[in-house]
């Protein structure tokens, strides 16, 4: 559904998906804004039927959190503190998320960590780091930077995208 809802004021937020339905905002930069938003949300349509697949083995999780613990440490070398519990937390966490957007800040988070997470949002949370992993893979043919960055999440994509029916069987 395209449109305005209150979650995106409350939530900061210009997409989601819930209950089965993607909910994306009709305020957008562009078309490929909003078609990146609905691939990302896409993904997270797909956590549900195929969940197993994606978290049930940890591998994936434990490439998220190495990827963290690598993040806790470059961003404590350059005086942006937050409790080591915050970065080996795989679940949604507000304060985290606000720290790393707002404190500091998605530009200044790019830099810092390249090479490590295919994107800032992408250190927000396991199911962020799934699905913004989930969009790169399919709106950039050339797989060699997810692949080299996020390996195991690499092969997650590659794997599901493979299976006869991506539906709820």
């Amino acid at each position: 559904i395209v449109g305005w809802f209150k979650e995106f004021d409350e939530r900061n937020l210009n997409a989601f998906y819930s209950d089965g339905c993607l909910y994306i905002s009709n305020l957008q930069d562009d078309d490929a804004d909003m078609f990146d938003d609905i691939v990302h949300e896409i993904a997270h349509s797909l956590e549900e039927p195929h969940g197993y697949e994606i978290y049930g083995d940890k591998k994936l999780e434990k490439e998220f959190l190495a990827k963290r613990m690598n993040l806790k440490d470059i961003l404590w070398a350059h005086g942006f503190k937050a409790p080591a519990s915050f970065f080996m937390n795989s679940e949604y966490d507000q304060e985290f998320d606000e720290f790393l957007h707002e404190k500091v800040g998605y530009d200044k988070l790019a830099l810092l960590m390249q090479g490590l997470f295919v994107s800032p949002y992408a250190a927000t949370s396991l199911k962020e780091y799934f699905a913004t992993g989930f969009t790169e893979f399919y709106l950039d043919p050339n797989h060699n930077f997810l692949q080299q960055v996020s390996p195991v999440l690499y092969t997650k994509l590659f794997n599901l995208q493979k299976q006869k029916k991506l539906d709820n069987n």
